[in-house]
């Protein structure tokens, strides 16, 4: 008999909640007192130990496992690196690898909801780290396309190449994958206006095959349940 494979959702909560609550802590308390290079150092610091407390989310993985684990190495030297090169080039690559992370734990997450075995506190710890990571995937999205068009790509944010806009980011995507659609933040570049209608979809879709699921799956077991 094959041993089922369970993950613990849990460290992934953590480390999800614990980047979203310290980028704007940077920007909020510290943002005014160091300068922009090392706020945006301090912030790939933050990813990697966003990389280190979730990784172990996947330690029954095995493959899987050894990737993240390999990423979030990978992590922790370009963050090392960005507190001495204060570079594009490393930021870039902090970015790239936190999206592969996330994309992996995402999809590993999402297996483990999708299957339906079990809905447990654990199942729904998955759902809820599935959601919050493609904000984070959008985000870094975001970013990406906002270095490669650093003006006129967005309207409502300050148009200048060294500024730090990814806690304004971050909040864009939550806006947009709700679409709750403030408009205090607004697409303007043709790409990134693509990437923004795509969150809201992939958002609304995410919602309505969660619940659809979880309410067959209660059905299935009630039924089961009088046979």
């Amino acid at each position: 008999m094959k041993k089922r494979i369970e993950n613990n959702f849990f460290y992934l909560l953590a480390g999800l909640l614990s980047l979203f609550m310290l980028i704007p802590g940077l920007r909020l308390f510290a943002g005014t007192a160091l300068e922009v290079d090392l706020l945006r150092s301090l912030v790939l610091v933050a990813f990697s130990l966003f990389t280190v407390i979730s990784v172990w989310s996947l330690y029954r993985e095995g493959v899987i496992f050894r990737i993240g684990l390999g990423l979030a190495v990978l992590n922790i030297v370009v963050a090392v690196a960005a507190l001495f090169f204060h570079t594009h080039v490393v930021e870039l690559c902090a970015f790239v690898l936190v999206i592969l992370f996330s994309g992996l734990s995402c999809f590993i997450a999402g297996r483990h909801v999708f299957s339906w075995r079990e809905t447990d506190a654990n199942c729904l710890t998955g759902a809820v780290c599935v959601y919050l990571l493609l904000g984070l995937i959008w985000a870094l999205l975001y970013e990406l396309l906002g270095f490669l068009w650093p003006i006129g790509a967005f309207q409502g944010l300050t148009a200048q190449e060294n500024s730090f806009q990814f806690d304004s980011f971050l909040y864009f995507s939550f806006v947009t994958l709700t679409t709750a659609g403030y408009g205090d933040i607004t697409p303007l570049n043709p790409m990134v206006r693509t990437i923004a209608y795509l969150e809201m979809i992939t958002g609304q879709f995410y919602m309505a095959i969660l619940v659809s699921g979880l309410v067959a799956h209660f059905m299935g077991l009630r039924m089961s349940d009088h046979k």
